[in-house]
């Protein structure tokens, strides 16, 4: 399945000096943000921060769903 980003949301590994309970930056470009949610038809939506294999990190829908049976 295709990977789908979600836009207006940045994940970073904290800074080297953060505080061990810090785990992850989040950066929020409001308005792409905000256009990328008004497109989506789900009440709810489940997202990971991913590190790619490259070392950069990154947000994605989490498009798991139980399976029933």
């Amino acid at each position: 399945m295709d990977k789908i980003f979600i836009n207006g949301l940045m994940a970073k590994k904290p800074n080297d000096n953060s505080p061990e309970w810090v785990k992850c930056n989040i950066s929020i470009k409001r308005e792409e943000l905000i256009g990328w949610l008004t497109e989506q038809t789900d009440e709810w939506i489940n997202a990971q921060v991913c590190e790619s294999k490259g070392g950069k990190w990154y947000a994605e829908v989490d498009t798991w769903k139980p399976t029933n049976g």
